[in-house]
């Protein structure tokens, strides 16, 4: 099995690498520091399993899996996260990955994940799975009401990013980015970023 790797952090990355090659059979092929990285990675040595970091500076993860499952809708990939977060999974799995674990996942799992994404089933994390079907049920999160390209920019404005920066980084005009952002806001019912922030924060989705 042919991994390819995506953290901006090189502890990770190096910590991940070493538990999986620990396994016969199993090669890390690539190991990417951002989003932009790994996209032109991806189709340098196209691997099995992408196990892609769900946060990062610059493109983020979902941006990234959106992008190469546009190219190549066959790509295998695992979101990762320091965040135990059910709608950042669920968007996740809505845009097409084939997996998402948290870090804190024991090695054993992370292991068994790459064999059975790599062999074509889903693996979600068993906890995250089941706050997923409540969101799925509707006793969830209120940033359902999003869709995945509007979760994208929600989670960027909270972080305080500028639309011009947000239009570069996901590839998008500053007009498009622009409504987005109304219909977030409206979806929200939230009057500025500080608000949206306050929201994220609430869910999760970013720390204070």
């Amino acid at each position: 099995m042919r991994v390819h790797l995506v953290d901006d952090h090189i502890l990770v990355r190096d910590g991940i690498c070493s538990l999986l090659e620990r396994h016969p059979g199993i090669c890390v092929v690539a190991m990417s520091s951002s989003g932009e990285a790994a996209y032109v990675d991806y189709f340098k040595h196209h691997p099995d399993v992408v196990l892609l970091d769900v946060n990062m500076p610059g493109e983020s993860g979902l941006s990234v899996l959106k992008r190469i499952l546009m190219r190549d809708p066959q790509a295998r990939i695992v979101m990762l996260s320091m965040l135990n977060d059910e709608m950042v999974a669920l968007k996740a799995i809505e845009a097409g990955a084939y997996g998402y674990l948290s870090k804190g996942i024991p090695p054993g799992e992370l292991y068994n994940a790459v064999c059975k994404v790599a062999a074509g089933e889903m693996f979600i994390e068993s906890d995250i799975a089941q706050r997923m079907a409540l969101l799925r049920s509707g006793k969830g999160s209120s940033l359902q009401v999003l869709s995945s390209r509007e979760f994208d920019v929600f989670c960027m404005l909270a972080k305080g990013r500028s639309v011009s920066k947000i239009a570069a980084t996901l590839h998008l005009s500053p007009k498009t980015v622009g409504a987005h952002r109304t219909r977030v806001m409206v979806k929200l019912s939230c009057t500025n970023v500080a608000e949206l922030a306050r929201v994220a924060i609430r869910q999760g989705i970013i720390s204070p």
